[in-house]
Formats: C-alpha cells, structure tokens, sequence
C-alpha cells in the first residue's frame, strides 16, 4: 500500500508544519525576559499553543501508519519536509502571502521530493529479518551519535557547536524513525504483548528523548540554520540506509534512476537547507518557541 503510505506521511508531514506555525502564532505576545517557566506559565494558557501540542500527537501517529504501510526510505523523506508545509500554513494564518524568494525553495524541495519517489520507488520493508543487525547497527550510530554530544562540550564556537549537536539529533531522530518502524510492526503481529517485549520499543523511548533534548541544546548553542539543516541531511540519509541495508528495501537501481534519486535528493536537501534560513527569520520576528510536543522527525 505504497499510495496509503505516501499520503499518511504527507500527512505527518502537513500535522508537522501546522503545529510549528499554531506555536509560532500563539507565542507572538509571550512576555519577554521571564526564563523558559515563565514562558511555558504564559503558553500553556494559550489555547492555541496547546492546539500545537495536540497537533505534534497526531504528527507522531501519521508518522507511525505511513512507516506501518510504506517503506522506510520512502516514508522518511517526506516526513523531514514539514516546513514545506509550514510556509503555507503561517502565511494563512498571518493573512498575508508567503515572500516570492521562500515559495521558490518550496516548489525545489516539492519537486525534488516527487521526483525521488518515482525514482527511487524501493520493495516494502523486510522487518521481521535481520533483527541482531537491527539492533547492532542501531546501538553503534546511538553511540556515535552520544559520543559526538559528549564531544561537543568541548567546541567553544558556538556555530560549530550547534552544527555538531545538530548531526548528533538527527542521527537520533533517524533511529526514531527506525524504531518506530520495528515497534509498529510488533505491536501488528503480537499486540500489546509483543510490543512490551520488543527492544524497539524501549530504544525508541531512549532515542526519542535524546533526540528531543539534543535538538534543544543546538538551538539553544546558536541559530536555527547552525543545527536544522544538518540534522535533516543526517536524519534522512541515515534513514535511507537502514532502508536499503537492514529491511532490504532496493530501490529502483537503473542507471536513470539512480541519477534522478540523486539529483532529487541534492534538490530536496538544498530546499531545506534554505528553508530553514527563513524558518530562523520567522521565529527572531516573535518570541522564542518552546519544543512541540513531538517533532516532525521524531516521528
């Protein structure tokens, strides 16, 4: 049910986008200089920012059904492109139209998207096979991925800082995403029971609040376009390889497409990278916004 798969995940995707604006909007007028409590105190007052929470739920629950329907290396390059969405959406809600200069960015990374998932077109996912390489491969990038944190406390630049934080999340939220992958999969063919006794079940948990937490260390170590981009790149292209190595989802491997998979990638990854320099304008034009409740590539 690849069709299923896609629309969910564009789904995930728009959920994503919806719950990043909602927050920006709802924390225009959050009082200044008062700490994250006294931000928090204000936003969580603000029905529209609780509206963002519960967006960054279903964001986590599309994202969850597209990876149960659909391979993961098709699943996940369309989930990182929730600021595709959210350009749209923020202009809708602020009643004005989205700057020429932004749109651009978003028809490359839409382009590139499409163009991969014709190309590239990979065998649904082999989940029940290769569990010991599962699990292997997804304790070494954990490791990798806490060794480059712990790193990290000794880079005073702060720009280098947040772009190493920034490729440590997003090997963390790549392994979000293949645990949730193994997760759902145990809880379709063994119930609750299968997924309690499942180890993707508890890495995702551990992954997924690392992830979170390292996130919110590069933003808080330097701007938005230190860290975002980087850890999209690392997010997607550690999804693509587990994709293809571990569930042995083989893409399209003709000549053609591997040159149009590659030219696709190179235009969604630069679209990103981009977008996200916009992103970081949008949020220096109101207050600074606490995490959602999920973020697009966690799940």
């Amino acid at each position: 049910m690849t069709w299923l798969a896609i629309v969910l995940a564009l789904g995930s995707a728009a959920a994503a986008g919806l719950s990043t604006s909602v927050q920006h909007h709802a924390a225009e007028n959050a009082p200044r200089g008062r700490g994250v409590l006294g931000l928090m105190k204000h936003l969580v007052g603000r029905p529209w920012w609780l509206v963002g929470q519960a967006l960054g739920l279903v964001t986590v629950a599309f994202h969850a059904a597209a990876l149960h329907y659909g391979p993961l290396a098709l699943v996940q390059p369309i989930v990182i492109t929730g600021i595709v969405f959210a350009v749209p959406i923020r202009a809708a809600i602020s009643r004005t139209l989205p700057p020429w200069a932004e749109m651009q960015w978003v028809v490359v990374t839409a382009v590139g998207l499409a163009i991969f998932l014709v190309a590239s077109a990979p065998q649904e996912s082999q989940v029940a096979s290769r569990e010991k390489l599962q699990i292997t491969l997804t304790a070494v990038v954990a490791l990798v991925a806490y060794i480059g944190i712990f790193a990290s406390r000794r880079i005073t630049n702060g720009q280098y800082k947040a772009f190493m934080l920034g490729a440590a999340a997003g090997l963390l939220f790549g392994l979000v995403a293949v645990t949730l992958k193994v997760t759902v999969h145990d809880l379709a063919n063994g119930g609750l029971a299968g997924m309690a006794s499942s180890w993707a079940t508890y890495a995702l948990v551990v992954v997924g609040l690392s992830g979170v937490a390292t996130n919110q260390l590069a933003y808080h170590e330097a701007r938005l376009s230190a860290s975002m981009p980087v850890l999209n790149i690392v997010d997607v292209l550690l999804a693509l390889v587990f994709g293809y190595v571990v569930f042995q989802e083989v893409p399209r491997h003709t000549p053609l497409a591997l040159a149009a998979e590659l030219v696709s990638l190179g235009a969604i990854v630069i679209g990103l990278w981009k977008l996200a320099f916009f992103e970081e304008i949008h949020q220096h034009e109101g207050e600074p916004v606490a995490a959602p409740a999920s973020d697009p590539r966690a799940g």
